[in-house]
């Protein structure tokens, strides 16, 4: 468990440093989901704009960086984990205002948070 946790981070914190993927994006191409290591491609099953919400650390019930706030599917309410979350914002309970893309989860995994890829982030005021 404790192998997975440091892969996860370590995938986190270098994913955060590619910038080529942010001016991408700004220059209105699709996202990619290229922040983690999948094989399968996944659907985007829903994207935020200036959402309010607050960055959860890593834990031993859910070993990955992710943003917590009013989230709410058909099913319950989410928290997302942030495949790509920047250095600068990996501090406990801090203040988000976001936007980024929701992707697809597949009925056999059993996720803690829903994969999400943060295209734009900034401290709430």
């Amino acid at each position: 468990m404790k192998l997975i946790y440091k892969l996860l981070i370590l995938v986190t914190v270098l994913s955060a440093c590619e910038t080529d993927d942010e001016i991408e994006r700004r220059d209105g191409s699709l996202p990619r989901m290229d922040c983690i290591d999948i094989e399968d491609e996944r659907g985007i099953i829903a994207e935020y704009t200036n959402e309010a919400g607050f960055i959860l650390l890593p834990e031993e019930a859910c070993p990955v960086f992710r943003i917590d706030g009013d989230f709410k599917t058909e099913e319950n309410y989410l928290d997302l984990w942030i495949c790509n979350l920047p250095e600068e914002f990996q501090q406990d309970s801090l203040e988000v205002i976001f936007s980024g893309y929701l992707y697809e989860t597949f009925e056999n995994e059993n996720v803690c948070a829903q994969l999400f890829e943060l295209s734009e982030i900034e401290l709430r005021q």
